[in-house]
Order: C-alpha cells, then structure tokens, then sequence
C-alpha cells in the first residue's frame, strides 16, 4: 500500500510539474519569437531596407546568424568544459584547449568574411556597414531592456 501511494503521489507530482515545464519552454519561445521580431524590425530600420533589400537580405542574414550561433555554441561548451576542469588538465590539454579557442575566434572571423561579401552583393556598402552598426546597437539595446525589465 505503501508503494501504491509513493506511485500515486509521483504520478501526481509529474502531471504537475509538466504543465510547468511546458510553460517554461512556451515563455522561452515567446521570448526568442519577441527578440527575432524586434530584431527584424530594429534592424529593417537602421539600416534602411527597402521592402526589395529586406526579401533578399533576410535569409542570407538569417543564415549567417545560424552559422555564427552554431561556432559561438560549441566554444561555450568548450570553454564550459575547460573551466570546470582545467585544474585536472595537463600543460598538453590547456594548449588544445587555448588552440581551439583561437580557432572558434579565426572561425567566427572567416564566417563574417564570407557573409561581408555576399552582403556587399545585395547592398550598397553603406547599408553593409549600418549591418554591423545594428548588431552592436542591437545587443546594447537589449542589455537596456533586460536592465529596464530587471527594475519592475
């Protein structure tokens, strides 16, 4: 009877919890859905896309965007790793460890290469470089946000 119980109150417990859990996981797509459109029209507008530019300039930008979060991710995870356990690591393991994040750095920077020309194909330069401006103005304009949202 007493199994019978535990089982009732664990089954009782992940039907609750689920609910939650799901929730949490709707609010973090909220989230990024609310980021990914404040960040279409943040971006349209500094930077001065016709209706034409941004049908074109989305999906390439999109694309870029995917590939640079891609190498930002597994060096997180890299260095994650290394600074739970470089105390356990020998000289040869910290040299890798230095090498590869030198290489996410060299990764990050042939990616904006690549996508600085094929930007410069479907824009006038001075719409490539208010890209870049974006994207810093971008990041500070959400570290405000989170700061703002932080106070209330």
């Amino acid at each position: 009877m007493k199994i019978l119980k535990s089982v009732i109150v664990l089954v009782l417990f992940v039907g609750f919890a689920f609910p939650v859990i799901a929730q949490d996981s709707e609010t973090k797509l909220d989230r990024e859905q609310e980021i990914k459109s404040q960040r279409i029209a943040f971006f349209t507008d500094k930077i001065g896309l016709t209706p034409e530019e941004a049908q074109i300039f989305w999906p390439i930008y999109n694309n870029y965007w995917a590939k640079k979060n891609q190498i930002i991710s597994t060096r997180k995870e890299k260095m994650s790793f290394f600074a739970d356990h470089s105390n356990d690591m020998s000289n040869d393991e910290m040299i890798r460890y230095a090498d590869q994040y030198i290489s996410f750095e060299m990764a990050l920077a042939e990616l904006l290469d690549e996508y600085h020309i094929k930007f410069k194909k479907i824009l006038p330069i001075e719409k490539v470089m208010n890209i870049y401006l974006a994207d810093y103005e971008f990041k500070t304009f959400l570290l405000k946000k989170i700061r703002e949202g932080g106070n209330k």
